[in-house]
């Protein structure tokens, strides 16, 4: 009976070990994501968890496994590259803060030019004034935080009281809309973090050790996201921005008085982290207007309370180069306007509709392509706004989406996004289990203790 017991248990932590194997794609690579980190993803407790903008994947793997999968291994190749090892250990990682502080004596030695350099990448990259754009290079370790014009951020939050239990329901969804935007403009800041390589000769004239200390540092930094779980990490990441609304200086006296233009302030410890800072904050001014006409003050103030949190910043960090990789897929990379003027328009739409179209971006490269064609070509013809142009004749969002499906030859599913359920064939007798293999045999076992299926479990152990 002890034996039995044993074997048991031993099948069962092989089943364990093969779920984990599926959840997050390893491949044949060593490196392992923080356990934590991994069993977050697993359980679906991270902020992204159950988000409804992520489409299924049609297999038992969620679609943030997926993401994280692929970024976790992009991760590592970055580092073995940019460090010339294939095996990483923690000692390289207790290098970092070295690395950086030699880093940052040789930045403030060129800081003018430096800073120069971040507007004019940025101002390019998003075609966007330089006068913008106020960046400030700091010493490593230096404290981060800007003027802050709130004079309320010290007053104690009043209890938030829904209107209604399923406005909250609604609300929910508006943190799930929220959490995608943080997340997506964090993706398109982490480009931040290597566009250094678009800027390599106005570096090297700089300094020629600048280029190969930023790859060594930027890749173990995002490293760090994947070996650290959030309640560790804190809030010091070496950088931060804030868009500030001030009066034009040369002002028209015909002018509205009260016009106020925006400028983006970041300070950060390093290069890279300027540059990141930057972008985030010209991804924070496209989205503005993310909860105009459909949350009322007290709601936006919850949502944002319950959305842009530290956990959610970090997983941001983590799954946002995914998603915006995925935009970006959807897009010519030079066509800025539309790439632009598609996500700023996203932001503004009521949750349920930004999930739907969300999923359409996330679930197919090559079909979500044909849309952002035929939305270009839309959006050419008249200036509407994104809902309008996909609401067209039809009375809602969902069906003018399926009509615009329709009209480039998607077949619209049921659930837009929704997990593929695979065929199940019908049986055809009983199979001979005598001529299968160990491993066949054990691939049966483990889907019969899936499905609980405990006698089918002892029939097969015999043939072990």
């Amino acid at each position: 009976m002890g034996k039995k017991i044993h074997r048991i248990d031993e099948i069962t932590q092989r089943i364990v070990n093969k779920h984990l194997r599926e959840a997050v794609k390893y491949d044949d690579d060593r490196h392992r994501m923080e356990p934590s980190i991994e069993r977050s993803l697993g359980q679906d407790t991270h902020p992204f968890g159950g988000s409804p903008s992520f489409p299924g994947t049609g297999s038992d793997q969620k679609y943030s496994e997926k993401l994280a999968s692929k970024r976790f291994k992009d991760i590592v190749n970055m580092v073995k590259r940019y460090h010339g090892v294939e095996n990483i250990d923690m000692g390289m990682m207790q290098q970092m803060m070295l690395i950086m502080q030699q880093v940052g004596d040789i930045e403030q030695t060129k800081k003018e030019q430096l800073e120069q350099l971040a507007i004019n990448i940025v101002s390019e990259e998003f075609d966007i004034p330089e006068d913008m754009l106020k960046p400030d290079l700091v010493p490593p370790m230096t404290p981060l935080d800007l003027d802050n014009d709130d004079d309320n951020d010290d007053e104690e939050e009043e209890e938030f009281k829904p209107k209604s239990a399923e406005r909250m329901k609604e609300l929910d969804s508006e943190v799930a809309k929220r959490n995608v935007i943080n997340a997506m403009m964090q993706g398109a800041s982490k480009k931040g973090h290597y566009i250094f390589h678009q800027v390599a000769d106005e570096l090297d004239r700089i300094d020629p050790r600048l280029m190969v200390l930023y790859g060594k540092l930027m890749s173990l930094a995002d490293f760090q996201y994947w070996l650290i779980p959030e309640s560790a990490m804190g809030s010091a990441i070496g950088g931060t921005e804030k868009i500030k609304w001030e009066k034009p200086e040369n002002e028209d006296e015909e002018e509205d008085e009260n016009q106020e233009e925006p400028t983006i302030e970041a300070k950060a410890w390093i290069f890279p982290l300027l540059v990141h800072e930057l972008i985030k904050g010209v991804m924070e001014l496209a989205a503005i207007g993310w909860a105009d006409g459909h949350l009322e003050p007290d709601e936006h103030q919850h949502v944002i309370s319950r959305a842009d949190t530290i956990p959610g910043e970090i997983w941001g960090m983590r799954l946002g180069p995914g998603m915006w990789e995925k935009f970006l897929e959807c897009i010519e990379d030079e066509d800025y306007k539309i790439k632009h003027w598609l996500f700023q328009q996203l932001t503004q739409l009521e949750a349920p509709k930004f999930h739907s179209f969300m999923k359409e971006i996330l679930s197919s490269t090559h079909e979500c392509k044909k849309v952002i064609d035929h939305l270009r070509e839309l959006h050419q013809q008249v200036e509407d706004s994104l809902e309008d142009i996909i609401t067209g004749d039809e009375d809602n969002f969902e069906d003018g989406l399926d009509d615009l499906l329709g009209d480039i030859g998607i077949a619209p599913s049921e659930e837009t996004g929704s997990e593929i359920t695979p065929s199940i064939p019908e049986p055809q007798g009983e199979p001979n289990y005598s001529e299968m293999s160990t491993r066949e045999i054990q691939g049966l076992i483990d889907d019969a203790l899936d499905a609980e299926d405990f006698d089918t479990v002892s029939k097969l152990h015999k043939y072990l």
